[in-house]
């Protein structure tokens, strides 16, 4: 796949065209940063950690992230037995199951679940997770937030060496956007997660509260000034199951980054920056912004048989502030011409089955973002 990124993140043309030119050549790498694996008995997904890296690395991804529940899978041997230069890497990562006690949510209890991708250590939430029912985690809502929670294990990850990503927000309905404004360092965000009760999409309650969707909530933040960066993951626990619409298979969502190399450093620094595209299924060939346009080429999704021509139809929009519609281009080369009042700009594209991806913000207000 030939494909040229030009500073997807920086707010100045002038500045991204310099950088452009002095960067290594760049590929594309697809992968899954959410992934659950059975490293003891007990724990919450049905293969081992070995055969998920097969799993993955034999259905067409680059790199698979392991993420299991407080616990820091050792990748060595599995990148010995199942990994190869440059074409495919298993990561090291860790879910940090936290729990955030609220007698006033359905339950008792909101989850503020976060990955910490390429973490060097374990991190353990505070307190660990128990019963909602429990005195402990009773003791725990009257002196922990929400946002003190997303704050502690978003520097935790950080020091520990890795990416930190918000999981699955509207999870039981759990965060909200008050949640994370004070989050003032740049982190990933699912705005996508394939678990079948993850609420993607948002809803309106019987008593008619409304939670956005995923993808609404990351404009809010984008919209009050901060760096999130929306993944698309699959949150996999279950490997033998896709006969079943409602189990965690793997395969349904990822992320596409673009790093001068295989390795886990490169795709952690093309993470913190940005420099990649998230998805369900629909495949960017190329993305440039050049002159003020941002440029996107659309690869068509090949027909299940070789007589049929493709068919598949396709619509960007070109969202900014305030998750304002810009401009909605169909086919499979949809542009727009930056004005400079925006705010950012994003794409958000769909086909006619319903496949999805979503494109990272160009920032047009000179907000700082990660070196």
């Amino acid at each position: 796949m030939k494909s040229i990124w030009i500073a997807l993140t920086l707010g100045s043309v002038a500045t991204a065209l310099a950088a452009d030119n002095a960067r290594p050549a760049l590929h594309w790498y697809r992968g899954n940063m959410h992934t659950h694996t059975r490293f003891v008995p007990e724990s919450d997904a049905n293969e081992t950690p070995a055969y998920v890296a097969q799993w993955f690395k034999s259905h067409g991804y680059q790199f698979v992230v392991i993420t299991d529940h407080e616990n820091l899978t050792d990748v060595r041997p599995l990148n010995a037995a199942h990994g190869k230069q440059g074409e495919f890497l298993v990561i090291q990562g860790q879910e940090v199951t936290q729990m955030v006690a609220d007698p006033n949510h359905p339950g008792g209890v909101r989850h503020a679940h976060m990955n910490g991708i390429n973490t060097q250590r374990l991190i353990m939430p505070i307190p660990p997770p128990v019963s909602p029912k429990g005195t402990e985690i009773a003791a725990y809502a009257a002196k922990t937030s929400m946002r003190e929670a997303y704050e502690r294990n978003l520097a935790e990850i950080r020091k520990a060496g890795g990416i930190p990503q918000i999981n699955h927000p509207n999870l039981l309905w759990s965060v909200r956007l008050e949640d994370l404004l004070s989050l003032r360092s740049a982190y990933l965000m699912e705005v996508w997660n394939a678990f079948s009760t993850s609420n993607n999409l948002g809803g309106t309650d019987d008593a008619g509260h409304v939670s956005p969707s995923t993808e609404e909530l990351w404009d809010d933040l984008l919209s009050a000034g901060k760096v999130v960066w929306a993944t698309a993951n699959d949150d996999s626990h279950t490997y033998h199951s896709f006969d079943d619409p409602g189990a965690p298979n793997p395969g349904r969502a990822w992320v596409v980054v673009h790093a001068p190399e295989l390795s886990a450093g490169a795709i952690t620094t093309a993470l913190a920056h940005g420099e990649f595209y998230s998805s369900t299924g629909i495949r960017i060939a190329d993305y440039q912004v050049r002159a003020g346009t941002i440029s996107i080429q659309l690869e068509p999704l090949p027909e299940w048989s070789s007589s049929l021509a493709p068919s598949t139809r396709y619509v960007t929009r070109f969202i900014g502030s305030k998750g304002r519609v810009l401009a909605t281009v169909t086919g499979l080369s949809p542009h727009y011409q930056i004005r400079g009042d925006e705010g950012y700009v994003r794409a958000s594209i769909i086909d006619s089955d319903g496949r999805r991806a979503w494109t990272q913000p160009v920032f047009t207000d000179g907000r700082k973002v990660p070196e």
